[in-house]
């Protein structure tokens, strides 16, 4: 295939030499730097006062701690530990009492005998005192009074509490973070002053409770009864409060819904996706539905806008975006190619950008004449911005900013390129920290999970990490990736192949674009699907020196039949199953491919990574190893998919570390490639 490469080598290095001038004195970036990066989230407002929750790493505890704030004159104000969820009622603050109970790894079932307690804090934030304590575990609840309310728990038909042995009868069996999910189902009930009453089917699982504004409707959605293979897709429900009536919508076949908000009593806007229906990869639809005449009215197809934030990060920068809406039309976070702005979605379709700059907001709340937002803006951990009506993003906290001021934090510098289509795409470059001209230096080529979520331009540790370790470090977001539309996230029979083509691209332009990188010394890493990207690479090309896999898929056949969404995911990214078409899936995985391998490999995975499972991790490394290519495999105990992100402190310092000593071994000029 011809690519186009664009030369762009004189700005590059200009711009490079005077970060690098500017940066000489700040210390480096190192494997434990994210221990110091606060993360900010739960961003709420009552009666004009900001709240919200701050949580940090603890290297020594090996643990997070989570703590209750208050923005008070710009200023963070700690007034609760050990919150995680709150809001606001009675005149006080409600929050969940956080209790330590000894769980078993796999099942996650408490030993000690269910309840839920929620404390308050009064006016004035001293102690808080018990609010209320309910005798059952309480997920999410709806309020109408204190004492009256819906809520969800979770409840397994067989539970088992030996610990001896695992019993399994249902698909999926298992589920990453959560353990052992055969036979277990999420029901809802409804609390009237100490009676609980079970609403929901024995086999069936409710989840995205929402109450009415006027509390005489209660929506959520329902996975309806099963036993055996969980059915993909879910129902919508309505329920009256007063009879405790339900009514299931049948609006569209096989969907799934998503987000729902309330416009009034009447109405709601909820995402559905139509993947299943469609037969294809696709974003949610938002669709607005008046509950009494029961009318759907597309507002927006999802071709080009999806809501919600998928740039990654690993130091976070809030939580889970929500609708909000005016009386023009709603108001949601969406990606837009590398980074995630708020925008404004009017009724008759048309989308307007309500946020400036590079900004990519984790949440955000209407606030005054404009809008309050957790976000994360250039190479700085998470702040609280406020945006206001002309979509300025002005910081109103600096919580993380005077650490990541003390550190050597590089800048990356835009690349474009030509992809697989002939579409110009971009990526990045982070040129090694106190770059010298003249100087070549080693690169890693850095693929992201997913597919479907994206690479920004935010702060992302790892990175910064090899970074100050005088590495170049490169990324870019090829097809299938989230940000440019449903048509280009979808790559269903094309993995390894579009998306391929364009990281091979986008390497070709790196190297076109920049004078630093030595061509002989490139290594490549990634987790889960860039797991899957870099096993898939080193069985079809030896110009990466090293590799790093991590959490990745090695055979579509065996990934299909154990992981948590094996069955799904295949069926959605190949469109067949191994019955129907076991050879092209065989064709597709990295595993057929491994006694082509001459590239030395370092495998990361977890023991109770259930999403993609230590088998994947295994059946490569010892395929590598039976061929005689140098390689290693790290297996984390009691840790899941989620160990660059969320694992412990201390692991998530020893993954950093073998990474880069993997690295090192190979790619650096003064040390030893011997095995």
């Amino acid at each position: 295939m011809n690519r186009k490469i664009v030369l762009f080598v004189i700005p590059f290095v200009l711009t490079v030499l005077t970060a690098a001038a500017q940066s000489a004195a700040r210390k480096p970036v190192g494997s434990d730097f994210f221990t110091q990066v606060k993360r900010i989230a739960n961003l709420n407002i009552s009666d004009g006062n900001i709240f919200f929750t701050v949580s940090q790493a603890d290297r020594e505890k090996n643990s997070y701690s989570t703590a209750l704030y208050q923005l008070v004159d710009n200023r963070p104000v700690k007034i609760a530990k050990d919150v995680s969820d709150y809001f606001f009622q009675d005149g006080g603050i409600i929050f969940r009492e956080r209790r330590e109970s000894a769980r078993d790894s796999r099942s996650a079932e408490l030993e000690e005998p269910p309840s839920t307690a929620f404390l308050k804090l009064d006016s004035g934030y001293g102690e808080a005192d018990e609010w209320l304590k309910l005798p059952f575990l309480a997920a999410q609840i709806e309020w109408i009074e204190k004492d009256v309310f819906f809520y969800t728990s979770s409840y397994h038909r067989n539970p088992d509490k030996s610990r001896n042995w695992h019993i399994y009868d249902e698909l999926p069996f298992w589920s990453n973070g959560r353990g052992d999910v055969s036979g277990r189902r999420t029901h809802l009930y409804f609390y009237h002053k100490g009676e609980s009453r079970l609403l929901s089917d024995t086999l069936a699982s409710v989840s995205s409770l929402r109450l009415s504004p006027d509390k005489k409707t209660l929506v959520y959605t329902l996975k309806p009864a099963w036993y055996g293979k969980q059915p993909e897709g879910n129902v919508l429900v309505t329920l009256d409060v007063a009879s405790l009536e339900k009514k299931e919508w049948n609006l569209f076949d096989r969907a799934s819904y998503g987000n729902i908000i309330f416009l009034n009593s009447d109405e709601i806007v909820l995402t559905v996706n139509r993947s299943l229906e469609h037969d294809r990869i696709e974003n949610a639809a938002i669709y607005r539905l008046h509950l009494r005449t029961g009318q759907p009215t597309l507002i927006n197809d999802g071709a080009r806008y999806a809501v919600g934030n998928s740039i990654g990060s690993d130091v976070g920068g809030g939580g889970r975006p929500e609708i909000t809406f005016d009386d023009k039309g709603i108001r949601f976070v969406t990606t837009d190619v590398d980074y995630a702005p708020l925008v404004h979605l009017a009724w008759n379709g048309a989308v307007t950008p309500l946020s400036k700059g590079r900004i990519s907001i984790g949440e955000y709340q209407p606030y005054r004449d404009g809008f309050l937002a957790i976000g994360l803006e250039e190479q700085q951990g998470a702040e609280i911005y406020f945006i206001d009506k002309k979509g300025n993003a002005a910081p109103l906290t600096a919580i993380n900013r005077p650490v990541f001021d003390e550190y050597d934090i590089v800048k990356p510098v835009e690349i474009k390129y030509t992809g697989n289509t002939g579409r110009e795409l971009n990526g990045y470059v982070l040129p090694p920290a106190h770059y010298e001209k003249g100087r070549k230096y080693p690169a890693i080529l850095d693929i992201h999970g997913g597919p479907r979520t994206a690479y920004g331009t935010v702060f992302f540790h790892e990175m910064q990490y090899w970074a100050s370790e005088g590495y170049a470090v490169f990324f870019t977001n090829p097809a299938g990736s989230s940000g440019r539309g449903s048509a280009f996230s979808d790559i269903r029979g094309k993995v390894g192949e579009t998306d391929y083509d364009d990281l091979i691209a986008f390497t070709d332009a790196v190297l076109a674009q920049t004078d630093f990188i030595d061509a002989d010394r490139l290594g490549v890493t990634g987790g889960s699907y860039g797991g899957l990207m870099t096993n898939w690479i080193i069985g079809q090309t030896d110009r990466f020196k090293a590799a790093a896999s991590q959490r990745g898929i090695s055979s579509w056949l065996s990934f299909s039949n154990t992981s948590d969404i094996g069955y799904s995911f295949t069926y959605t990214y190949w469109g067949t199953d191994i019955w129907k078409n076991g050879q092209r899936l065989w064709d597709a995985s990295p595993l057929k491919y491994a006694d082509r391998v001459k590239t030395p490999t370092l495998f990361i995975h977890s023991e109770q990574d259930y999403r993609c499972w230590l088998v994947e991790g295994l059946q490569m490394y010892s395929a590598l190893q039976y061929f005689g290519v140098p390689s290693r495999i790290v297996v984390f105990e009691n840790e899941n998919h989620e160990l660059s992100r969320s694992g412990k402190p201390q692991n998530r310092i020893k993954r950093l570390e073998e990474i880069k000593g993997w690295f090192d071994r190979y790619l650096k000029e003064d040390v030893s490639t011997e095995k």
